[in-house]
């Protein structure tokens, strides 16, 4: 798992992990770019750990770029190695979901869940095809979310 701040990434600080180091996750990778609370990178859960929440493309034969599906992912790496991943938001677009945070400033982890999940769906879910993330193994998903 890394993470780093790219100049191409309009100064985001980017999130990746290997598929084989993700739980949570459906045997996906990640390779996403964090979303930002009030303070800081990390939203804290209702016992104060820290987690990221990032933005997630979708597999895509496009160019890269900003105006793309994905998913808003919670993710925690506490635990050892492996990062606990949580999904928000599954199939909205990234310009939706950064306004979305701009706008709301959410600064835990609960308010981060909530915001994710007044992100619009890409209309027409154009990407059917792809795996729907599998439920949190992990006892330590976020908990008051909903």
């Amino acid at each position: 798992m890394r993470w780093d701040e790219l100049p191409e990434d309009r100064g985001r600080v980017k999130f990746a992990a290997a598929a084989g180091a993700v739980e949570g996750y459906g045997g996906r990778g990640l390779n996403g770019r964090a979303l930002h609370p009030a303070a800081g990178y990390l939203f804290p859960d209702e016992d104060g750990e820290g987690w990221w929440v990032i933005f997630q493309p979708l597999p895509s034969p496009g160019p890269p770029g900003h105006k793309v599906p994905g998913d808003v992912l919670a993710c925690n790496d506490s635990v050892g190695d492996v990062v606990h991943v949580v999904v928000l938001a599954a199939g909205v677009w990234e310009d939706d979901a950064e306004a979305a945070f701009r706008a709301h400033l959410p600064s835990s982890l609960a308010e981060a869940a909530r915001v994710a999940a007044s992100v619009a769906q890409v209309a027409g879910r154009e990407h059917r095809d792809r795996p729907t993330p599998e439920p949190p193994v992990s006892p330590r998903g976020p908990r008051d979310a909903g």
